[in-house]
């Protein structure tokens, strides 16, 4: 069974990792030139939609920060809780990317990177407020 600071140590590798390449997506994906996109008009409802399910992440973040260290928690849960809430909160950055394709407009996906990077920086806080032991 893995102690806390290798999951700390390892939670804080994969938060760093996500964060990095979301980034890198947004900006490659913001740079290419993708012809004609298949249906314009439909940026404004792809930016309500990846602003809410962005929020949605947001609050799973919030949620995980606001109870975190609260209780003792075993390692393999705390992992396993953080690697579901990055999923959750890493959605509004996908439909935002998938929003690029659909739509042309890059403004969906920067509206989901944004609320990815607090999301993960909240879970991120949260993984320090938990104890060692």
């Amino acid at each position: 069974m893995p102690d806390m600071v290798a999951v700390k140590r390892t939670l804080r590798l994969v938060t760093a990792s996500f964060a990095t390449a979301a980034v890198l997506i947004v900006i490659v994906l913001a740079g290419i030139d993708l012809s004609e996109p298949p249906s314009p008009d439909l940026g404004d409802g792809a930016v309500l939609a990846v602003a809410v399910v962005g929020l949605i992440g947001l609050v799973a973040a919030a949620l995980w920060y606001s109870r975190a260290g609260e209780r003792p928690t075993p390692p393999a849960r705390v992992q396993t809780g953080f690697i579901i809430r990055v999923a959750i909160a890493e959605l509004g950055l996908l439909l935002g990317v998938m929003a690029i394709f659909l739509t042309g407009a890059v403004g969906p996906a920067i509206i989901g990177l944004g609320l990815f990077l607090v999301a993960l920086l909240m879970l991120y806080l949260g993984l320090n407020r938990i104890p060692d032991s």
